[in-house]
């Protein structure tokens, strides 16, 4: 009981400082109140004109995140323009305009047309055609090599259709992408900003050289006009500010994908691996590059393009979840496993396992250290869609033990993000006391307060020795659906999939039904058995009729027929 105590205490203090975070996430304008919008204010021009602000604002300090992209802060307050009071307006309304420069080039291949100047605050630092080079490097990779579709042409903004990029001194941004004109369902024109000579590139120790600043600065923005100009969510809204950190995520991936020596995404990596135990959507974004980088090694490219031809109609995570089901896996399950890729790094990457560049990654920090034998057990509260890493030092021999337990429920992780879920892992000294045998030592139980989504692995002395062990799941019911009910207002458009789990082979086809409570039938199919959340196998159903309609709001009966068996239950539609 006291060290239950004691570890709760050292968890939960965890948890306060992430449900502080949660609070900052970006929403959209009509949500903003005056205080939200004063901090927006103050935001911007902390990055953009700092010598704007009163100066105790200049001097609170930015984070190395802070000035790597703009792409949430200008589009979210360009999107809340007419909200500011009439003062803030005026400030930034010259900062939410396209800049007017006297010079200009087009790139090689035609595609961009870079705006500059060599005088003033503005001049550019750095060669304008190794830039103009390095546009239509991103352009190859990401349009021709990965067949992402180009950005729409502007008109004749910026002196005619090609895609526009302005050179200027962005103060500390390395760059931004600001959403202009939506021209069609998930389509909106943008042009790209990007500062003139990055002097902390040149100012850092050792010096780097600015140009490769904005070498990854291209890369990197150049997806953020893809996202706006084809991935726009269809209610209109040039993008979802709730998954601001996913367009963060993919475009800081495409900095090692385009150019990977000169890998600027390490100075943001630590904010992972010091708070895995964060639910997934609450990380910044730029520090989860490397989960991108992760899924692309182990999947290839096309896994990261089909989520983004999701997100037109589906929350990031839900989309991340929907790309791995056809190849036969999932977020739960994918995000264990990158819980011990990330496990061995530094001095304990080992060449040719795991990431590349490991060796220049940074330690993860665990959730909490365990001092055993004295000890034996750990009980966590952990968060939706999080690595909860638990270290068990063996004082005796010097053994350690790394438990990672990964939480997979999304929905709880888009709806309900501050709720925990309790687990107790416990650790033995034999090969018998617990159920997991691990190796020929120890043995561990894992328990919780209820059902859920979960996967462990165990690390011994650097060594995996049981990976990706699902301990818990949703019940294994014949008649049993899920999500059940099944809300269009707060499942559809986010994850648009009702799930039937039951005994079953992957490859098999069954014959699937919805029907009336008078048995009139309302779709029916010939599907075939996939992976579902949960490890377990079953089908599942997009909550549409044959006709492709949404469902009245009601009971219905789905009827599953195999062979001579056949399997009945109920699930409630509600299409408020």
């Amino acid at each position: 009981m006291f060290i239950n105590t004691i570890i709760n205490k050292i968890i939960h203090g965890s948890w306060l400082i992430v449900a502080s975070l949660i609070l900052v996430t970006p929403i959209h304008s009509q949500e903003l109140n005056r205080q939200q919008l004063d901090s927006l204010y103050t935001k911007f021009l902390q990055i953009r004109a700092p010598e704007l602000l009163s100066q105790s604002s200049q001097l609170i300090p930015l984070t190395p995140e802070d000035r790597k992209c703009g792409f949430g802060v200008v589009n979210e307050a360009k999107s809340n323009f007419n909200n500011f009071s009439l003062k803030q307006q005026n400030i930034l309304k010259p900062f939410l305009q396209r800049p007017q420069l006297p010079n200009n080039i087009v790139s090689p291949n035609q595609h961009f047309r870079i705006h500059y100047t060599t005088t003033g605050a503005d001049a550019i630092g750095y060669d304008i055609n190794l830039l103009a080079q390095a546009v239509d490097s991103a352009y190859s990779f990401e349009i021709n090599y990965l067949g992402y579709p180009p950005p729409p042409p502007d008109g004749s903004e910026g002196g005619d259709e090609k895609y526009d990029i302005y050179v200027i001194n962005l103060g500390n941004l390395y760059g931004q992408t600001t959403s202009e004109t939506n021209i069609g369902t998930s389509s909106w024109i943008s042009y790209i900003e990007m500062d003139n000579d990055f002097p902390w590139y040149s100012n850092a120790t050792p010096p780097k050289q600015p140009i490769d600043a904005a070498r990854v600065t291209v890369a990197h923005e150049f997806h953020h006009a893809i996202q706006f100009g084809n991935y726009a969510p269809t209610d209109g809204s040039s993008y979802r500010a709730s998954d601001t950190y996913f367009y963060e995520l993919t475009s800081t991936s495409m900095e090692e994908f385009v150019y990977n020596t000169i890998n600027d995404y390490y100075t943001y990596m630590s904010s992972y691996f010091n708070s895995t135990y964060k639910t997934f959507p609450n990380h910044i974004g730029y520090d989860m590059a490397i989960w991108n980088i992760f899924l692309v090694k182990n999947y290839g490219f096309e896994v990261i393009k089909s989520q983004w031809e999701a997100m037109p109609t589906q929350r990031a995570l839900y989309a991340i979840n929907s790309s791995l089901y056809p190849i036969g896996t999932s977020f739960q399950k994918e995000y264990n496993k990158f819980g011990i890729w990330t496990y061995f790094t530094s001095y304990r990457a080992v060449p040719g396992l795991y990431f590349d560049e490991a060796m220049h990654y940074p330690l993860v920090t665990p959730l909490v250290t365990i001092s055993y034998p004295q000890f034996n057990y750990a009980q966590v509260d952990a968060y939706a869609t999080s690595n909860n890493f638990i270290r068990f030092s063996n004082i005796t021999n010097g053994d350690t033990l790394i438990s990672i337990t990964t939480n997979g429920d999304i929905n709880s992780a888009l709806n309900q993000p501050t709720n925990t879920f309790n687990f107790i892992y416990t650790l033995f000294s034999d090969t018998i006391s617990g159920s997991r045998k691990l190796a020929d030592k120890y043995s561990a139980d894992f328990s919780l307060s209820g059902s859920g989504y979960w996967s462990l692995s165990e690390i011994l002395n650097d060594v995996v020795v049981l990976a990706d062990s699902i301990e818990k799941q949703i019940p294994n019911d014949l008649s049993y659906a899920y999500p059940n009910p099944f809300n269009y207002k707060s499942n559809f458009l986010s994850a648009p999939l009702v799930f039937f789990p039951f005994e079953s082979r992957l490859g098999e086809t069954v014959d699937f039904g919805i029907y009336s409570v008078g048995m009139k039938l309302i779709y029916g199919s010939v599907l075939q058995i996939q992976n579902l959340p949960g490890d377990q196998k079953g089908v599942s159903w997009n909550g549409l009729d044959q006709n492709k309609n949404k469902l009245a709001s009601g009971v219905y009966i789905y009827v599953i027929k195999r062979g001579d068996d056949i399997l009945k239950g109920k699930i409630v539609i509600f299409n408020e």
